[in-house]
């Protein structure tokens, strides 16, 4: 079988994912767990806290379970023995995540990524992104990352708590959002103001590029404001997660503190 054919979508891989896909209420048809693994509390917690929801615990043998990790794009082991398979997660239209966030609190927060083809940095990113209370991701159709379970693991579970958007060109999805009252704040270099500057009041979309080709031209134009994180070093970018979590938690910060 190949990993097209397992719709690597469908699965929730390592012990912590799936701890966090039952506690946020994501449904699960069935988890399996490795023949011979070593029990623990977590993983106890886990069987405990599956049997409520009625999700059943089956045991999957050792070879089978560690061919399942390779098509899944997992190393040997990265599971810790638990993974999980769930009904097929379906995308939120724009209209209807913009909404929900707008419901959620009177200054929501969203993240849009733009050209981040990397499971693991949009993994980082969510988990970054779930750390200040955003409401919600927004990815593009085509040029991003899947949602995968090496992504969801990057995320440390926080991809079970984000609503995603997907819509066909970031640019004409930012029009959208800036014309129901959005900020739109781009990371860019260069930029035309800091990342410490305060730019983040109001119901807010803050955009994340690709770190080797930063904002597309198209996306840059729609933006609000750019800011850019000043370095000092000879590496003149951050890693595109690193980023993010720097200029997610800014925005956090500055808000509190006009709060």
């Amino acid at each position: 079988m190949s990993i097209s054919e397992i719709e690597p979508e469908r699965y929730v891989v390592g012990r912590r994912a799936v701890a966090e896909a039952l506690e946020s209420g994501t449904p699960l048809e069935k988890i399996f767990v490795a023949y011979t693994v070593e029990e623990s509390s977590a993983l106890s917690q886990l069987r405990v806290a599956a049997r409520s929801l009625g999700v059943q615990c089956s045991t999957m043998d050792r070879r089978k379970f560690n061919i399942l990790e390779r098509q899944l794009g997992c190393a040997i082991n990265d599971a810790q023995g638990v993974i999980a398979i769930r009904p097929v997660r379906e995308a939120l239209s724009l209209e209807v995540l913009l909404a929900q966030a707008k419901a959620s609190c009177a200054e929501p927060i969203l993240v849009v990524l733009d050209g981040i083809t990397d499971p693991h940095n949009l993994g980082a990113i969510a988990r970054s992104a779930e750390g200040v209370g955003a409401a919600g991701l927004i990815l593009p159709t085509k040029y991003s990352a899947p949602v995968t379970p090496v992504a969801v693991k990057a995320s440390a579970g926080a991809l079970e708590h984000l609503p995603i958007a997907k819509v066909p060109r970031v640019s004409e999805a930012l029009k959208v959002c800036k014309s129901q009252g959005w900020r739109i704040v781009g990371t860019a270099v260069p930029a035309s103001a800091l990342y410490t500057d305060d730019v983040y009041g109001g119901p807010l979309v803050i955009v994340i590029g690709n770190e080797g080709e930063g904002l597309h031209p198209s996306v840059q134009a729609v933006c609000d404001v750019l800011v850019e994180i000043p370095m000092a070093g000879h590496v003149q970018s951050l890693n595109a997660s690193v980023a993010a979590g720097i200029v997610l938690f800014a925005a956090k910060s500055r808000r509190t503190a006009s709060s």
